[in-house]
């Protein structure tokens, strides 16, 4: 992760973080202990991200942006993980696990079906199972 440093003594930028700012030799070991402690929530978030622990990722990159506000790679990180909580993808993510995980679920529709095609398959599995219950 790249971090735009300035010197909160001199305000002078500065290459890399060291213990000493070069410029005006400012103590800053907090200002290290801080790029440190975002670099470690950035990579716990990315561990979870992979593991598909969306809100535990969510969390660690809450932490790494608010230690970094410009952080471009947590920022983007961030986006794949929201969409990965966004309850609109959620039913089409469930329907794809669905038919991997039961018998016959190729058999299934690739996509969901909308609302309308479920309430008219109902209607006719209703149908005919009223017309067989009627007919001994």
């Amino acid at each position: 992760m790249a971090f735009a440093i300035t010197c909160p003594l001199c305000r002078r930028r500065i290459a890399d973080l060291t213990g000493r700012c070069p410029a005006c030799g400012g103590d800053l070991g907090a200002l290290a202990g801080l790029v440190e402690l975002a670099d470690r929530h950035f990579n716990d978030a990315v561990r979870a991200a992979r593991r598909a622990r969306w809100n535990t990722a969510a969390e660690h990159l809450a932490v790494t942006l608010a230690l970094n506000p410009a952080d471009a790679e947590a920022r983007q990180l961030l986006t794949k993980v929201r969409y990965h909580q966004d309850p609109k993808t959620l039913p089409d993510r469930l329907w794809r696990k669905v038919r991997t995980h039961i018998p016959y679920g190729d058999r299934l529709p690739r996509t969901l079906p909308n609302q309308a095609t479920v309430h008219h398959l109902l209607e006719q599995a209703t149908r005919r199972w009223s017309t067989t219950r009627k007919s001994p």
